[in-house]
Order: C-alpha cells, then sequence, then structure tokens
C-alpha cells in the first residue's frame, strides 16, 4: 500500500517556530509493509520441532525472530497447570543443557515457538479419570537452567535468584536482547497505543532544544542531524499528559529505554552502538568508568558477562572499542585490548576479530568458558 504525503504546511510550521537549523522537507512516498505471515504465526504460537529451532549466541531463534519455546501437551496435569501455572511444564528461552540433553538423546518432542510476550501459554491435556480433551490458559513459568545458561541479570553468580526468577518478564528479557535481533515480536508492536497530547511533538522538540539536545542522564551529545532521532523527552512519573517542564527529562534512546517500566522498548543494535561511538568520541567512557557505569552505557545484552566479570573480580572491560578490521573498524561491545580479547554480538563481527588475531566470544560462549579465560 503507497501512502503520498504532502509537507507543505508542515515546512511553513517549521519556518514559522523559527528553529536553529531549518529542516529540509520533500513531499515523498511511504512504501508500507504488510506484515509476514511467520510473524502472525508466531503471535499465535507455531508448533515445530525441536530440531528446527536454531541457536544465536545462546538464544532460541526460528527463522530469525527471536522465540521462547514450550511444550503445549500437558496430558493429566493440565487442569494443575491452568489453576496455577508454576505447577505446568517450564518454557525455554535459551539453548540450555535441559534442550541439549533433549537433542543427544533424539527426543525431538513437539513444542510451540512463539514471540507473544503476553505471558500466557495455550495448554492442552485430558482429564485423568474421563479422557475428556482440555484446553485453556496457563500462567507457565520460566525456566532456571536457561537463566543462569544465560547468567540472566547475574543469575548464575549473584545471590538474588529467587527474585530474579520471580520478577521474570518476557517483555524485559525480549528488550534485553533485541541487539541480537531485527524483528520486533508482533504482540509488542500491535499494542503500541498513542496516549500523548496532541501537542507533544512540539513541547517534546523545544524541550530537547532548551537541554542542547543532551542527553540528561549520560551527558551524551545528540545535537548533530544524523542523530538528533536518538533523542526523546520522558516523562517522569510516566503519565503522558503531564507535560510540565519539572516532568520532563531528555534521554537517549539507550538511556530511555533502560527506564522503569520501559521494557517495552525495542533498541537495534545499530542505535546502541551509535550511542556508544558517540560516549567514547565525548570521552564519557573512559577509564575511570566505575563497574556501575559499565552496566550503565552497555548493551543490556552483554550484562550477564559484566555480572560474571565483577563477580569473579576481572579486569574490567572497554565498553564500544574501537579495533581495526580485516576491511574496516569493528566496534567490540565489551574488550580487553591488553588481551587481544573482546566480546560482540554479531557472528561476522566474531569471524573478522579472529581473523586480525583477537580472540572474540559470543556471550553465551564467554560465560561458559570463564574459567579458561585468563583476563586478571
Amino acid at each position: 500500500m503507497k501512502l503520498t504525503f504532502n509537507l507543505s504546511r508542515l515546512t511553513k510550521a517549521v519556518t514559522l517556530m523559527n528553529p536553529s537549523k531549518a529542516g529540509e522537507f520533500s513531499s515523498s512516498s511511504v512504501l508500507i509493509s504488510p506484515r509476514e505471515p511467520i510473524d502472525i504465526n508466531l503471535a499465535e504460537g507455531l508448533v515445530v520441532s525441536l530440531e528446527e529451532v536454531e541457536s544465536s549466541a545462546g538464544l532460541l531463534s526460528y527463522k530469525g525472530r527471536q522465540v521462547l519455546l514450550y511444550i503445549r501437551d500437558h496430558g493429566s496435569s493440565v487442569l494443575g497447570a491452568i489453576e496455577d501455572g508454576s505447577t505446568g511444564r517450564k518454557y525455554h528461552v535459551a539453548d540450555c543443557k535441559v534442550l541439549k540433553i533433549m537433542r543427544e538423546r533424539g527426543r525431538f518432542d513437539r513444542y510451540v515457538v512463539t514471540n507473544d510476550t503476553s505471558e500466557q501459554f495455550i495448554v492442552t491435556g485430558s482429564n485423568k479419570y474421563s479422557g475428556q480433551y482440555i484446553e485453556g490458559e496457563a500462567g507457565l513459568k520460566v525456566c532456571k537452567v536457561c537463566l543462569a545458561h544465560l547468567n540472566y541479570q547475574g543469575y548464575q553468580v549473584g545471590g538474588e535468584k529467587r527474585t530474579i526468577f520471580n520478577r521474570f518478564t518476557m517483555d524485559e528479557f525480549f528488550s534485553t536482547f533485541s541487539s541480537h535481533f531485527k524483528h520486533l515480536p508482533t504482540k509488542r508492536a500491535d499494542d503500541i497505543r498513542d496516549i500523548y497530547t496532541s501537542d507533544w511533538p512540539r513541547i517534546s522538540s523545544n524541550y530537547k532544544y532548551t537541554k542542547g539536545y543532551c542527553c540528561e542522564k549520560c551527558n551524551v551529545n545528540l545535537s548533530g542531524v544524523r542523530t538528533s532521532y536518538l533523542l526523546h523527552t520522558h516523562h517522569k512519573d510516566g503519565v503522558k499528559s503531564n507535560n510540565l517542564d519539572s516532568n520532563l527529562i531528555a534521554l537517549c534512546i539507550d538511556c530511555h529505554s533502560k527506564e522503569a517500566f520501559h521494557e517495552h522498548m525495542f533498541v537495534t543494535h545499530e542505535q546502541r552502538q551509535m550511542i556508544i561511538q558517540l560516549r567514547n568520541q565525548q570521552g564519557i567512557l573512559n577509564s575511570s568508568n566505575s563497574w556501575h557505569d559499565l552496566f550503565e552505557f552497555s548493551d543490556p545484552a552483554v550484562h550477564g558477562v559484566l555480572h560474571l566479570c565483577k563477580k569473579q573480580r576481572l579486569s574490567k572491560p572497554k565498553v564500544g572499542f574501537s579495533i581495526n578490521g580485516p576491511q574496516s573498524k569493528i566496534i567490540a561491545e565489551l574488550a580487553w585490548p591488553l588481551h587481544n580479547l573482546a566480546v560482540v554480538l554479531d557472528s561476522y563481527e566474531k569471524m573478522a576479530l579472529e581473523r586480525v588475531g583477537w580472540k572474540a566470544y559470543s556471550t553465551d560462549e564467554f560465560i561458559e568458558n570463564f574459567e579458561q579465560i585468563n583476563i586478571c
């Protein structure tokens, strides 16, 4: 479907606002792509065999989409699972030891893969006595072995395992690892609502201008034309109609996504890397950064590695370190330059670094092999 827009009135309005840099607008056509069938199927739940599910840095992937996996058939335990989801089969979010054992034993049971983050699962089974078929929804719980495999929020090395498990949400989990995948979970995309006031674009734009297009949390300057879209205006109290200056704060997209109750925000790998590069260029990232700073400034997808390094008293890595690759510079998420060792999220970057003599790990590889990694 093609939509053609005439932006002449918008151009006139911008001129009247007298911005510091005049924007250039032209009439253009925007091509809106229909939702792909695979995304519709995944939102509803797609029955597959375990051998069809791929692993990307320890995460579960199906046709390039991040997914979770569960067994729908609960047999005679289905009524108990519907009544209390904690008694049902656990769902998987990582290629953990449990799934690997299943593969080794040749058990390719029928699983359901989905990227629906509602935390409600359709389960089936039968009455233990009558044999009657039963179907319903259950609030199943996440597999603890998966959390340990990814060291999610420090689960493997921390002392707050029960808290991490109990407060686990799929929205937050999917957002944490959004850099690994290019597709937004369908349910989250469908749930977006326009709840801002009609004059919000003007208010937001004016507020960011008064702050010099700088993030008020990490201080990164985003005044450049090509980076200004990475700066948001956030409502401190969460009330989108409260547009008082005292309730507003300018945040870069990375800092914004880490605010409380913003698990729905989906930030791409490219966007986070651009923010990190600017922080490096502007001297925000440096050798004096504390562990707290490293968590604040890094991609959440590598926080499992950071939790492990901090717990084991390993040397602090550099965030967003630039390395000369075979053809171009590569930005490592975490790097220990003295050891030529890096953690990256992209398999191409991993191979490229290995070609120039670096030891490159994906996050799950680092966590699994950290005892053999010497970076003290």
